[in-house]
């Protein structure tokens, strides 16, 4: 019987490899220059496409593990996410081409192989840990956040060694053969194992005492999952709104250019360890105080961000502190909200559930950053960003209004429905 830790560590590293996606900042400029030519606004496009697929493709990955287990679909994730970065190096073929190209093979392909790679790992570690959801899938998906940390400052050597074009291929081979290693290693418990009992200070939460394994056809037929969606689409895009612009942010607002434009890149690596961090110490929280208190604190705080903190980033001081706040309530959501999906529809069909939830991440990774980069133009001021900022802050008060709103779904008729006390 295999070390269930070893599953958290297998998602780990593949979210690593997943996760450069999230330093899509730095590789905007290279593709934004000679001879590519691409529109600074429309560098923003195979990065929200990539993120629309991705939260598309979670949702089908979802369905063919409640059939097939998770290592089929981590192998398709494999295969695709190597070869759309690979494929993606065509662009030194056709210079003219670049945001067409980039637009199907690392926003399609690559996207592809994110949504397929990515759910494997949390239907698997969700199974596996009945009794430390949060705190389990958190350090599982923490691995996507760490990766900017690690891919953005060899992105940004390698392009400056290489070109673009090469260092995509480079990462496309080595993920593929990572990737192919890690997901043939991933399974689900076996029938005769015996799950760690739940702890009977946590199984006395309401949160945890009422839940049940949801179909999804059940899943669907409550209010819970339709607030629930709508919430992480605003909360999830508010945060990959920033992430896609950090660099820029930083060079645009707070004047990290020219010999300090390491501190923009920094700015990326600090904002993927705040990202990380709180995908673990929320992940925490959900398991002590329930779902939805953790996402009311998560909305407050992603507010006070965007209307009191980022207008005034203008100082590096403040532009840190708001990059570590804002990234760690974003990362927030990508363990709260497939806890959320574990305790109020149970772990049995988290993978076509929480994969149906996720589409949510990707709707809102094309609207918020779309919505952003068409407020701030080509050559933004600081009004514009002020602007950008004040639009966001509205799709969150209408997120946190639904949050307050939100309660552990009604059980079916002829079942007690539990007390929503904490949820």
């Amino acid at each position: 019987m295999p070390n269930r830790w070893v599953f958290v560590l297998v998602g780990f590293v593949a979210n690593i490899c997943l996760g450069t996606l999230y330093g899509w900042s730095v590789f905007k400029p290279f593709i934004h220059a000679e001879p590519y030519d691409i529109p600074l606004p429309d560098t923003t496009i195979p990065f929200s496409v990539s993120m629309l697929v991705f939260g598309v493709t979670f949702a089908l990955a979802g369905r063919m593990i409640s059939s097939m287990g998770p290592r089929v679909p981590a192998l398709i994730g494999a295969v695709c996410a190597g070869a759309g970065y690979m494929l993606s190096g065509a662009i030194m073929f056709a210079p003219s081409a670049a945001l067409p190209i980039l637009t199907v093979t690392f926003g399609v392909v690559a996207g592809t192989g994110c949504g397929f790679g990515y759910n494997p790992p949390i239907a698997a570690v969700g199974r596996w840990f009945p009794d430390r959801r949060g705190l389990a899938l958190g350090i599982t998906v923490s691995g996507y956040a760490l990766s900017p940390l690690i891919t953005a400052p060899a992105v940004n050597f390698l392009a400056s060694t290489y070109g673009i074009a090469y260092t995509f291929v480079i990462l496309g081979v080595v993920f593929l053969v990572l990737l192919l290693v890690l997901g043939g290693m991933l399974v689900f418990p076996p029938a005769d194992w015996k799950a760690p009992p739940v702890p009977a200070k946590t199984a006395s939460k309401a949160w945890v005492a009422g839940s049940r394994d949801y179909t999804t056809r059940e899943m669907l037929g409550t209010r819970t999952f339709y607030l629930a969606w709508f919430i992480y689409m605003v909360g999830a895009g508010a945060g990959l709104m920033v992430i896609g612009l950090t660099a820029q942010i930083a060079k645009d607002l707070t004047g990290l250019s020219g010999a300090l434009a390491w501190m923009a890149v920094l700015a990326v690596q600090i904002y993927a360890v705040a990202n990380a961090s709180g995908r673990v110490a929320m992940g925490v929280v959900t398991d002590l105080i329930g779902p939805k208190r953790t996402i009311l604190i998560m909305m407050v705080l992603q507010l006070v961000c965007l209307v009191a903190l980022f207008p005034f980033a203008t100082s590096v001081a403040v532009l840190f502190v708001v990059i570590i706040l804002y990234g760690a309530m974003y990362g927030a959501y990508l363990s709260a909200m497939p806890a959320l999906s574990s305790y109020f529809f149970g772990a049995r069909n988290m993978g076509p559930n929480y994969g149906l939830l996720f589409a949510a991440w990707g709707v809102g990774g094309v609207v918020l950053p779309m919505v952003m980069a068409r407020v701030l133009g080509n050559a933004p001021a600081h009004s514009d960003y002020i602007m950008g900022f004040q639009v966001t802050a509205a799709f969150v008060v209408a997120g946190l209004a639904l949050a307050l709103l939100m309660k552990p779904p009604a059980a079916p008729a002829g079942e007690k429905t539990p007390s929503t006390a904490g949820a």
